[in-house]
């Protein structure tokens, strides 16, 4: 069994027990006010057939229906059906760069590790659109093809560091080139989303820009950083971690090459975006991808939950009901008539009639 909004269930922990507090306050509070304004004398005849018993069930039962209740909004599911779906979508190859210079940390957690995150929201936002993956640095792979499994591509996004590419730089027109390859012959709206700090030692990325989309490819770059830079840091065998030198025994600093990025977008009519804050990914959707013309996909087996909820919404009526038609007083004890209170010392007993 399955919820498909298993956030409601905490509510478990909450409502039920808040429950079972007040009722014991509310019956402590009860009896106080009772001795207060009643004579101690007259409260066994007002409580005359009052069961506690079923003053506790009744209690029961509204505790467990406001559980029942819960569950039902959590909405559970049990079995499935098999559906074939006609899917209508992007084809969206998204290229990580996996350079060493990804490894700074001007964006939290560091720039590849805000890379993929980004990547995975993107994931979010294109639910039926199929979706492929490029690692790159000095050179560049396909790592995941195009495909509607998130899983498949979330592993392959989740599996990306900087020993994925062995060789070192950052080809930025290597990946554009992967990308292509990407791409079936026929398909239409092909989408590039490359997200990378910019820094192209190659300094073929524009042109190989421009044969893309000569081809139909759009090309959107997010850049990853700041244009202020940051030192660049490895980690060491035994622990800790040191400073990247160059050859000349320097320290090692990357910046964001955002003009870089804009012209390679430019010639391919797509934009430039900063990856910044939480909603860069959904402005690019909203802004870039969600506008162009999608495309029939192959079929998708998806799986239709039956809903239960209809379960444990009948067992809270139910009790509810049960609650409601059940009286505190028993029947032979509410039917017997009280005797008559006892007169109270000074006061002379009424006549009979």
């Amino acid at each position: 069994m399955i919820f498909a909004a298993p956030h409601l269930l905490w509510l478990l922990v909450v409502v039920p027990p808040a429950l079972v507090i007040f009722f014991w306050w509310s019956a402590r509070k009860s009896q106080t006010l009772m001795t207060r304004f009643i004579h101690s004398r007259l409260l066994p005849n007002l409580t005359v057939g009052l069961s506690l018993p079923r003053r506790r069930f009744r209690q029961g039962c509204l505790v467990a229906a406001a559980a029942c209740l819960i569950i039902a909004l959590a909405r559970p599911q049990w079995g499935f059906d098999w559906e074939e779906a006609r899917l209508h979508g992007l084809d969206i190859v998204v290229a990580i760069d996996t350079s060493k210079s990804m490894l700074a940390e001007d964006a939290k957690p560091s720039r590849l590790g805000r890379a993929k995150l980004a990547a995975l929201e993107l994931m979010q936002r294109a639910k039926s659109d199929r979706l492929g993956l490029v690692a790159f640095a000095g050179e560049a792979f396909l790592q995941c093809p195009l495909t509607i499994d998130d899983t498949a591509f979330r592993q392959s996004v989740e599996a990306l560091d900087v020993n994925t590419i062995p060789e070192g730089g950052t080809a930025i027109g290597a990946a554009i080139e992967a990308a292509r390859g990407a791409f079936k012959e026929g398909d239409n709206h092909r989408v590039l989303v490359l997200i990378t700090d910019g820094e192209d030692q190659d300094t073929d990325g524009l042109e190989t820009a421009r044969k893309a989309a000569a081809e139909g490819m759009r090309i959107y770059t997010i850049g990853v950083g700041t244009t202020a830079g940051e030192v660049l840091r490895v980690k060491k065998a035994g622990g800790g971690s040191e400073f990247l030198l160059d050859e000349e025994g320097h320290a090692v600093k990357s910046h964001l090459n955002e003009d870089l990025l804009r012209q390679i977008a430019g010639a391919a009519e797509g934009f430039y975006l900063p990856l910044q804050g939480a909603l860069t990914m959904d402005a690019l959707y909203d802004q870039g991808l969600a506008k162009l013309p999608k495309s029939e996909h192959e079929e998708k087996l998806i799986k239709r939950y039956h809903e239960r909820y209809q379960w444990p919404l009948a067992v809270a009526v139910v009790l509810l009901v049960v609650e409601t038609l059940l009286p505190e007083r028993r029947r032979e004890a509410a039917s017997r008539r009280s005797p008559a209170p006892a007169p109270l010392p000074g006061l002379p007993s009424p006549n009979p009639l």
